[in-house]
């Protein structure tokens, strides 16, 4: 099989596009990367192109399909004529419920133990889908929520694994009455992503703008721009 991914930096899964130019050779291993954006920002694109390029060299991703909008069309898209064999290297999680995705989760954990040698990538699309949309008392969500992300944590920081989580946004305005756009799940969420990335639309129909918004070694505030395309991303 012809890998077309650049996996140079054993360290980082790139995406080839110009977000490994934004993280300096692509997504990292053993921690949490966090992408928050609006709808159609191109979160999903992000995280299939990855899970696609991991396949590719033989190695399972792991994709975690909150929202129940994980296309298949799309991954025949972007995997070309690799599909049979990246269809294969792809394990596909589909909650219904928040309690089912902590279950999925745990389950995947006592996966890892024996077949963590297999895999270099979980994604988890979207953290709080269902989280926003449970009728749970709040103080019990947060928990749930918090277990959840933590044990993303660890199993990436225990097995060398990247792990990518898409988040969604909301408005809030501040006392002045600014309205500011924050990503859902707060400090719970953002605490333990070490790596922190927005995605805008851009002013064409296929752009998306990326901007650093943390991470422990490079800058932030730096942006890239890319494009979805038939391919994924580029």
């Amino acid at each position: 099989m012809k890998v077309l991914a650049n996996f140079e930096d054993n360290n980082k899964l790139p995406s080839d596009s110009s977000l490994d130019d934004l993280l300096e050779g692509g997504f990292e291993k053993g921690c949490v990367t966090q992408i928050f954006g609006a709808p159609s920002s191109g979160k999903s694109n992000v995280t299939l192109t990855l899970a696609v390029n991991v396949a590719k060299t033989g190695k399972k991703a792991i994709y975690i399909d909150s929202e129940g909008g994980i296309s298949i069309d799309r991954i025949k898209q972007i995997s070309g004529p690799y599909f049979s064999d990246v269809a294969n290297n792809i394990m596909v999680f589909e909650p219904t419920d928040f309690i089912q995705q902590g279950e999925n989760l745990r389950s995947i954990d006592v996966w890892l133990r024996k077949h963590y040698d297999e895999v270099d990538l979980i994604v988890l699309d979207s953290a709080v889908a269902l989280y926003r949309v449970d009728d749970m008392k709040s103080y019990k969500l947060s928990k749930e929520l918090r277990k959840q992300i933590q044990l993303l944590s660890n199993l990436a920081r225990k097995y060398d694994i990247a792990v990518i989580i898409t988040n969604q946004i909301y408005n809030r305005f501040d006392d002045e009455g600014n309205n500011e756009v924050k990503a859902v799940g707060g400090d719970i969420i953002a605490y333990i992503s070490k790596v922190i990335v927005k995605l805008e639309r851009g002013e064409e129909i296929n752009q998306r703008i990326a901007t650093l918004m943390r991470h422990r070694s490079i800058p932030e505030g730096r942006q890239v721009t890319f494009s979805i395309t038939s391919n994924g991303i580029e």
